[in-house]
């Protein structure tokens, strides 16, 4: 059978859980503001026809694109960290241990969370419908 957890273990993986879901919520909210405030930025521009408007988008889109790599990197930190300690491949020496740094590869690397399918595709279809219509 597998491993067995003490009160201590399931605490530390409840942590690791908590501090997952809130980096997936966050992201979430992230997209959410974003989508509001271009929308907003853009309904100024059709009313005013201002291009500055337009131009002004480009801030929080690139903006909260950083922001939700940031989460999603440490998301998939909490990830690494808790698939390791349930298969048995850390071993935490102190109760309050977290050991981030060792999470920096794959995934888990910021350049690889922004280019990845949660966060790229939304934030580059965004930046193409600026250009779009700065073109027009």
């Amino acid at each position: 059978m597998g491993k067995e957890f003490t009160e201590d273990d399931r605490l530390y993986l409840q942590f690791l859980q908590n501090n997952i879901s809130r980096m997936n919520t966050n992201s979430t909210q992230v997209k959410t503001w974003c989508m509001a405030i271009v929308a907003a930025l853009l309904a100024i521009f059709a009313e005013t026809k201002n291009c500055l408007f337009l131009l002004i988008c480009f801030i929080p889109v690139i903006f909260f694109c950083i922001l939700d790599a940031q989460y999603l990197q440490q998301e998939h930190k909490f990830v690494g960290m808790y698939n390791d300690y349930i298969n048995g491949k850390e071993n935490r020496p102190d109760i309050y241990a977290m050991p981030m740094k060792s999470y920096a590869k794959g995934l888990k690397c910021f350049f690889k969370a922004l280019f990845s399918w949660s966060v790229f595709p939304v934030y580059g279809l965004l930046v193409i419908t600026l250009v779009i219509l700065l073109c027009f």
